[in-house]
């Protein structure tokens, strides 16, 4: 067990060690000088040692009181920057959010405009990575995650699901078989993301086929790659919400069949507990949550 002497009666020394004064101790931490000097040798009865010299009324510093005063002094100043900073990114006006690149380039990008209308003084910092975000270092505020919703020691929102849909041109859409002759699509180059290998057959799963084959494949490494190709025409692909929503919404890409494959998870707004109090994540939180409402609207 760690040994420490009453922080009161500390925080009584260092300021009437800084002053040289009990009265001027007193005046800053708001008690009365009596109560400093009571506080003072209460510190020094539990050390064992004297501190100040008391001649005349007018406190001196012993060697003793200079050395601990010393050592104790980078404590108290460490402790008062922690304090500052700790008060200060609670209200702070930036904020650092971790995403995967494409999920920031496909799909958040698109809507940040909205967060600084509603915020205007917010200053937002992006910083994309494929492995689960450290909270610990302090840097970041919050990320969103893919999974479910289930992760040791963070509080998770959840935010939108995530689905398989097959996504093309509006113009390729109009030369597609239908679902009971989902067969034909073999003849189709099929744009296909190397980092999922295992979506098409789970879209096709869904339709209630089991085998599918083709032999016209273009193999792409990004989620945003995939979409592009698939909306400058090149084939057909398997769009993942919310990856794709904006260019269901703007018509680059349609949906020819309403089978859709959910997977189970889905992609959440997570953050240390304590974090939940920061005016900065308590707007962001407010804001997605409310962009990630389905629309109900016709």
């Amino acid at each position: 067990m760690r040994r420490f002497p009453p922080f009161a009666a500390l925080r009584s020394f260092e300021a009437a060690a800084r002053y040289n004064n009990f009265k001027l101790a007193a005046e800053d931490l708001c008690l009365s000088a009596s109560a400093v000097s009571h506080q003072v040798r209460s510190l020094e009865e539990y050390l064992g040692v004297q501190l100040f010299h008391r001649e005349k009324g007018k406190p001196t510093l012993t060697s003793i009181g200079a050395e601990y005063l010393e050592k104790i002094q980078d404590v108290f100043d460490r402790l008062e920057s922690a304090t500052n900073a700790t008060t200060k990114r609670g209200t702070r006006s930036s904020l650092t959010l971790q995403l995967l690149h494409s999920l920031a380039s496909c799909w958040l990008l698109l809507l940040l405009p909205k967060l600084k209308i509603r915020c205007p003084n917010l200053d937002i910092k992006l910083m994309s990575a494929t492995t689960p975000v450290e909270f610990s270092s302090g840097d970041i505020d919050a990320a969103i995650r893919y999974g479910d919703g289930n992760w040791l020691g963070l509080q998770s929102d959840f935010l939108i699901e995530d689905e398989l849909l097959l996504v093309c041109t509006p113009e390729i859409a109009k030369d597609l078989p239908s679902l009971d002759n989902l067969k034909q699509l073999e003849t189709h180059t099929l744009i296909h993301c190397s980092l999922t290998p295992d979506e098409w057959k789970e879209w096709i799963k869904a339709t209630g086929n089991e085998h599918f084959s083709s032999d016209h494949w273009l193999d792409l490494d990004s989620r945003g790659l995939v979409l592009e190709a698939a909306s400058s025409g090149l084939g057909i692909a398997i769009g993942r919400m919310p990856y794709v929503e904006e260019y269901l919404r703007n018509g680059r890409l349609v949906e020819p069949y309403s089978i859709r494959a959910k997977t189970g998870k889905g992609y959440y707004l997570v953050y240390p507990e304590h974090h939940a109090k920061f005016d900065n994540v308590v707007h962001l939180r407010e804001w997605l949550l409310e962009e990630c409402q389905p629309n109900t609207t016709d």
